[in-house]
């Protein structure tokens, strides 16, 4: 899958008939002018239109002294007649102070520095000032830099209430000068602008069309019924989010189509090894597992390439669903390449595989680096000839020398851990392949659609029975003592076992505070938990070391593994009933919940305590506590959304993610996934996939 260098994002206006839209033509806008608009990035007038008030404010019009008297309108419009002036001198620092006189309510206007060079100069005694500002009665109904300027005798007409918009301040253009520019770029273009969102999505909908919503959007209306015109602003808004997002969704469903139009995947459509598999599962599928088999058994039957995104919390039961379509690929005649970030990981995998195939008649092989030249040699003649139709390994299952007879399915997991040229490298090694993609990282469902749009997403969210909840605590450093002795009672007295992350490898003076593992497990060993037999992991072991340490900690033989966060997947020790998490306070909420997920696989009592040195960030706290009060991974996705943003949430791995002008991925989520249902209907005839 080839993925293009951008996909739609910020909305853009276009019209049915060429127009002039250069901002030059509006009255007002000069060079200057000009120059400050396209410096922040709006180019002509139809930019100009998408340039949106921050807010709005209500405002009364036309106040009448009784209306003032009251003190409620907080921003009014109003007439007067001058009856007092304060020009101060010129080394004054007083304010520029004029009284005026509405049907016998006094305001004061006041300017602590003049607009311009002989501004004081148009007011007189007796004369009839135009006027707008917010009130403080606090302080004698005073107007602090209000817009004014004199006029003739006004034409009486009689008070009501306006929603008006604020817009982003741009030094150098007057708010007044901005509005007319927008308004005047309305009226001549309003009329020839494409809606830009099918019809019969629109309808669905009940939008407004796009010149109804950008004028209720920008022009000053009537607020008899503030409410009602409240919620129109509301729903004009929402019409440029929805169709920001339905640009998106329609790209990406184009590339769904066209991706699958010329593709002729094989097609794998015998099931008995799939259901020789579930016979001998030690557990019952869950109903979301059954569900999620179902859709890519289907998927697998046609020649249509599946291109699927499997998400489920930790501990949901994924890899009994890939192995699942793995046999459903294997007994149908084509090999599966099964790649997973970290050997950890994949050796895990392979564990289960020999669990879970254990009986039945099926050859697998592992792809590592750093493994033996003979047994790599050993596999990859099996890849090519067939004789081994499972592969399971890291990035060395697409690096050079790996040649498959016949791939037909691609299983990656954790898949936010790889860059979309390592999934091309892969995908490049069959002949149009059927690709599942897993991840235990929650993905919010919006988000998901924006960055995985153009693949079909199965979720995962039941847990099979039995896992006990992990209760989690936070401790700070004055604390430690009495955590790690009733860890070591604990550890000691029931024969369970626990794991202790540290956010380095080796100390470093850089980063005062910081816990390394190496120095750490040294002091660990010789001060409160001596006595107990201590393990050492991280990433820069060579892998035939690391896999030694796991297996001797799968098999009770380490007591307490301290590590750094290379166990974050692919750990399932059942045994193990505590962690511990130093320097809780670095780590990422996604991170520190899949830590989380290492404990709680057995059925005994679990406790994850999240230790933190020194003083707390307002994220740090938010992200701790978040851990506490929650265990649900697709609610603390969310919450690790609203605290990073989409960009870094998901990491510089991932490309294409958009830019949106309007629309807020997590907070107009509703708005993405009713785009991605009318592009997919309109386009497919089918919103489901």
């Amino acid at each position: 899958m080839s993925d293009p260098p951008t996909l739609p994002g910020r909305l853009k206006l276009s019209l049915q008939s060429p127009q002039p839209t250069a901002l030059k033509a509006l009255p007002g806008a000069g060079p200057a002018t000009a120059r400050r608009l396209k410096d922040r990035g709006y180019q002509d007038q139809l930019d100009l239109l998408l340039f949106l008030p921050r807010t709005y404010r209500l405002t009364t019009r036309f106040c009448s002294g009784d209306l003032i008297r009251t003190r409620r309108p907080a921003y009014l419009e109003a007439y007067g007649e001058v009856v007092h002036l304060s020009r101060p001198g010129p080394q004054s620092r007083a304010p520029f102070e004029v009284h005026v006189d509405v049907d016998g309510a006094r305001l004061k206007l006041l300017w602590f520095r003049l607009p311009f060079r002989g501004f004081d100069r148009k007011f007189r005694m007796g004369a009839t000032v135009h006027f707008e500002g917010a009130v403080d009665y606090d302080r004698g109904g005073q107007i602090a830099h209000p817009t004014a300027k004199v006029v003739g005798s006004p034409t009486p007409q009689a008070p009501s209430m306006a929603l008006e918009p604020v817009y982003p301040s741009i030094e150098g253009i007057r708010d007044s000068l901005l509005f007319d520019m927008i308004a005047r770029a309305l009226d001549t273009l309003g009329p020839h602008l494409k809606e830009g969102v099918p019809s019969s999505c629109l309808n669905g909908q009940e939008f407004p069309g796009i010149e109804a919503a950008l004028r209720t959007l920008h022009v000053r209306d009537g607020a008899d019924d503030a409410e009602a015109l409240s919620q129109a602003v509301t729903r004009a808004r929402a019409r440029l989010v929805y169709q920001e997002f339905f640009d998106l969704q329609h790209a990406l469903t184009v590339r769904y189509i066209e991706e699958r139009r010329a593709a002729r995947a094989p097609r794998c459509e015998e099931r008995e090894l799939g259901r020789d598999l579930v016979r001998g599962l030690p557990f019952p599928l869950t109903s979301d597992q059954k569900a999620a088999i179902a859709s890519i058994a289907d998927e697998l039957s046609s020649t249509v390439p599946m291109r699927r995104l499997l998400q489920g919390d930790v501990g949901s039961g994924k890899t009994v669903v890939a192995l699942m379509a793995a046999a459903i690929a294997i007994g149908s005649g084509v090999q599966v390449a099964f790649m997973a970030p970290t050997d950890i990981l994949a050796r895990q995998h392979l564990s289960r595989t020999e669990e879970f195939f254990d009986g039945l008649d099926l050859t697998w092989g592992h792809l590592a680096g750093g493994q033996p030249a003979a047994d790599r040699r050993a596999v990859l003649q099996g890849l090519e000839s067939g004789d081994i139709p499972l592969a399971i390994g890291t990035h060395a299952l697409f690096q050079e020398g790996v040649k498959f007879h016949n791939l037909g399915l691609i299983i990656i997991d954790e898949e936010h851990k790889f860059g979309v040229e390592q999934r091309q490298a892969l995908l490049s090694l069959g002949r149009d392949p059927h690709l599942l993609a897993m991840t235990a990282t929650p993905i919010p469902r919006s988000l998901a659609h924006a960055v995985f749009g153009d693949r079909d997403l199965t979720i995962i969210a039941e847990k099979p029975p039995g896992r006990t909840p992990v209760k989690t605590v936070l401790r700070d450093s004055s604390r430690a003592p009495r955590m790690w002795s009733y860890l070591a009672d604990r550890i000691g007295d029931t024969g369970e076992q626990a794991y202790v992350v540290f956010p380095l490898v080796e100390k470093s003076d850089a980063v005062a505070r910081r816990k390394s593992v190496i120095e750490g497990a040294e002091a660990l060993a010789n001060g409160p938990l001596k006595g107990l037999r201590l393990g050492v992991l991280h990433g820069r072991m060579a892998p035939d070391e690391k896999a030694a340490i796991m297996d001797r900690f799968a098999a009770g033989d380490v007591q307490v593994l301290c590590s750094t966060t290379v166990i974050e997947v692919g750990v399932d020790v059942p045994n193990a009933t505590m962690m511990v998490i130093q320097n809780a306070e670095l780590f990422g909420l996604s991170q520190l919940h899949q830590l989380r997920g290492r404990v709680g696989r057995g059925t005994a009592d679990s406790l994850c305590v999240l230790l933190t040195s020194g003083p707390l960030t307002d994220d740090a706290a938010l992200r701790l506590k978040a851990m506490v009060d929650s265990d649900d991974g697709f609610a603390l996705a969310e919450t690790d959304l609203r605290i990073r943003g989409p960009g870094e949430f998901l990491g510089p791995r991932q490309a294409g993610l958009p830019e949106f002008r309007f629309g807020d991925i997590l907070g107009d989520a509703p708005w993405m996934l009713a785009a991605r249902r009318d592009a997919r209907r309109l386009l497919l005839g089918d919103a489901s996939r």
